[in-house]
């Protein structure tokens, strides 16, 4: 008689998960679409186009946009997303693992690296936003 109970009760708790990993799917992508959307922006050297991606009333906002214009000065980077893997939420914020890939130009000097990093998204007007991130380390060499 108990595994009669056991096995609807698990079919039950099954199905109830399938629809929080297809949201979770769908978050998955929402939130890669900003992270994307702000590493081909700087990659563009686009400080509007980074702005755009970042939640107005994040802590960084503001040091960002000061920064920006300095950080495009110098070389000519290939910046590009090497890796995403969405970590969780709450009802207020997401996060995800990415990981960024920095390419100097042949001979500038500059050393290749791959960021990783630790990144907080909230919401703004209905859409997902950077909040912030937190840098966990940074692996030198050739991200090509």
């Amino acid at each position: 008689m108990t595994a009669r109970l056991i096995l609807p009760a698990a079919a039950l708790l099954l199905a109830a998960a399938a629809p929080a990993r297809a949201d979770n799917h769908e978050l998955t992508g929402q939130l890669r679409v900003v992270a994307e959307a702000n590493i081909q922006a700087y990659d563009a050297e686009d400080a509007a186009g980074v702005l755009r991606t970042m939640h107005t009333r994040s802590p960084e906002y503001d040091r960002t946009q000061k920064a920006l214009p300095e950080q495009f000065k110098g070389l000519d980077l290939d910046v590009k997303l090497v890796d995403f893997k969405y970590m969780g939420h709450d009802d207020e914020f997401a996060v995800a693992r990415v990981k960024t890939g920095y390419d100097g130009p042949d001979g500038s000097g500059f050393q290749d690296n791959v960021t990783d990093s630790v990144m907080l998204f909230h919401k703004e007007g209905g859409a997902w936003k950077l909040w912030s991130d937190e840098v966990l380390g940074v692996q030198l060499g050739a991200t090509k």
